[in-house]
């Protein structure tokens, strides 16, 4: 009966993640006041900061062990699928009614472990990797859990935040020492006509948006030093009450602070809020008065102006480009992202996976190319400091992480008694751990029993292989039959909706190419990751998955050139009134069939609705 039900529904369950690691997940809340502010805190700012971390974990075992489930809709359940009907435009009853009804959505559950025990890091410097990712329209920490999830498999910490910028069908925000606990609710911001008051609504969540990262950075210093913050999340069960702190086993775990090692990604809105962020981070000093409000100006002391680098791993899922269009921030339209600054990698550390439908939209797929391709000469910075220390003093920001091993990329003139190859570093509070120095060539007993076989990296420097060199320009592929939400968990839940009204097919194929790709490119930057499954790989690398030429099943290049190449200046000049065509559902129906429409057309149509 159990599989006959099964059958019927369209909601399916999360698959298996597909990296080597089991994955554990803890939810943060901490009071913005605790924090140092990186910049002025932007109007209608929250008081507080949310992410959800996914991390590699030990996997729960023992009657000692509470292995807790993590579910998909984050309670209150019932108000927030009430709440995500009204974003998709349900009246307030017919909303009510909806929540009531898809009980089953209350019970599905990722396949991570809540507040597991941190695994202790192979890697060479004793420290996992960190990605930060930026949800979209109609999102949150909890709508990419798939994406995130199989980062964190591969040996990644990512930092899925929870945007409160009016962005969400609704978020909650608790209650700290001086303020009372309340609800933000969505903005809604019409998709036409894109006029100056359209785009200063984008500039205002984008401010919210990139100064929420900048601290979310802070707190992750803070955690990664040992310091205890202030959960304001309980992280306790309907059943079980007790409070567990998770946070203490981060300390002296987190590979933040080599400039550049951290990598920055986002889809839709928030990849538009990534590059966003990366170029107001990384060219701050350049912007002046006359150049309009800026979206942030950081602080000369914040975290995140040392770790922004032009080595930076990017990856831009299916990116919208209207926020991008804003007359307020053509300084940050008219430079390339850092990667093309000189003596960057020229844009081999950046990754754009557009969906089939935002692929075939033009106008979104050539603002997208101006923001990922090498630019025109007249937009690349053509003036590099001077690489000039005193011996036994730090280099240039700009001119570090260049050597090939990442254990040797200490930035400092002289190595002998400072390089990070000879530290030892000790027990984290948290777990009471030790790891061998990057001087061990072999794994410790406690350390192999805590990972299956399958999972076990390497704790020495991996020896680079023609495979894992860094590739030259952009990488920029397409799924085919992907729709705006491929990326998002809604398409593995729902595939039977996905596929009758869009025609979205294997969504899990999908997922699992966007992984892969994005695992790849973390190793061909030196980030230090899981050799990929023997499935894909015989030598640990999936290089093919980068490969244009490689011929991989419905994975499809999308041609990239010089900026030059590509268009005339008038043509780049003209994508801001290219956006401003009607986006409505209406006009394009009346024009053709829903069953004719291309899926480009479509997806303009659900950006209408809000999807």
């Amino acid at each position: 009966m159990a599989s006959w039900f099964s059958g019927w529904s369209p909601i399916k369950s999360f698959p298996e993640y597909h990296g080597s690691y089991d994955v554990g997940t803890v939810d943060v809340e901490i009071p913005a006041g605790d924090l140092t502010s990186p910049a002025d805190a932007p109007e209608d700012a929250q008081p507080t900061i949310a992410f959800r971390i996914f991390y590699p974990c030990v996997k729960p075992s023992g009657a000692h062990e509470v292995d807790r489930p993590v579910r998909w809709i984050p309670q209150p359940q019932r108000e927030t699928i009430s709440a995500f009907a009204k974003f998709l435009g349900a009246r307030d009853r017919l909303a009510g009614l909806i929540s009531y009804l898809p009980q089953q959505l209350y019970y599905i559950s990722l396949p991570a472990h809540r507040n597991a025990k941190l695994l202790e890091p192979p890697t060479s410097n004793g420290r996992w990797p960190v990605t930060f990712f930026s949800h979209g329209l109609a999102g949150s920490r909890n709508a990419y859990s798939q994406i995130c999830g199989d980062m964190a498999s591969s040996g990644m910490v990512v930092i899925a935040l929870d945007h409160r910028d009016g962005s969400s069908p609704i978020q909650y925000v608790r209650a700290t020492a001086t303020t009372e606990a309340h609800i933000v609710q969505p903005v809604k911001i019409p998709h036409f006509p894109v006029t100056d008051e359209i785009y200063a609504s984008r500039d205002k969540q984008l401010r919210i948006r990139v100064w929420e990262i900048a601290m979310a950075f802070e707190a992750l210093m803070k955690i990664d030093a040992g310091h205890e913050v202030e959960n304001l999340d309980s992280n306790t069960s309907r059943l079980r009450k007790e409070r567990v702190e998770v946070l203490l086993q981060f300390g002296d775990m987190l590979d933040v602070h080599r400039p550049g090692k951290v990598t920055w990604s986002g889809h839709s809105f928030g990849a538009a809020t990534t590059v966003q962020l990366l170029k107001s981070i990384y060219y701050h000093k350049d912007r002046t008065p006359a150049d309009g409000r800026p979206l942030i100006a950081p602080k000369p002391d914040a975290a995140i102006i040392a770790q922004i680098m032009p080595e930076s791993p990017v990856v831009l899922l299916d990116m919208w480009g209207l926020p991008l269009q804003s007359p307020q921030q053509s300084f940050l339209w008219d430079r390339p992202l850092p990667t093309y600054t000189m003596g960057g990698p020229n844009g081999s550390n950046v990754l754009s996976i557009l969906s089939e439908a935002f692929k075939n939209w033009e106008d979104n797929l050539n603002i997208n190319k101006h923001i990922v391709v090498e630019p025109a000469l007249s937009r690349r910075p053509s003036v590099a400091p001077r690489l000039t220390r005193e011996k036994g003093q730090l280099l240039p920001q700009w001119a570090r992480l260049r050597a090939p091993s990442p254990s040797a990329d200490s930035g400092y003139a002289s190595e002998g008694s400072r390089s990070t190859g000879n530290l030892r570093r000790y027990a984290s509070r948290g777990s009471n751990i030790t790891t061998p120095s990057a001087n061990d060539s072999t794994l410790s007993s406690g350390m192999a029993a805590q990972r299956s076989s399958s999972a076990l990296v390497s704790s020495q420097s991996p020896t680079p292989s023609p495979s894992n060199r860094r590739r030259q320009g952009t990488h920029m592929f397409f799924p085919q039959m992907s729709q705006h939400f491929s990326q998002s968990d809604f398409g593995v839940l729902f595939p039977w909706i996905a596929n009758r009204i869009t025609k979205a097919e294997e969504p899990e194929r999908i997922l699992e190419l966007n992984f892969r790709a994005i695992a790849q490119l973390a190793r061909e930057s030196g980030i230090e990751v899981a050799p990929a499954s023997k499935e894909y790989s015989i030598d640990g690398n999936d290089a093919e998955i980068l490969d244009p030429e490689a011929g991989i099943r419905r994975w499809i290049p999308i041609s990239i050139d010089s900026e030059d190449e590509l268009l005339s200046q008038q043509q780049v000049d003209g994508l801001r009134p290219a956006m401003r065509r009607k986006w409505s559902t209406t006009s394009i129906e009346s024009s053709r069939s829903k069953s004719s429409m291309t899926m480009g057309q479509r997806m303009e149509a659900q950006l209408e609705m809000g999807v």
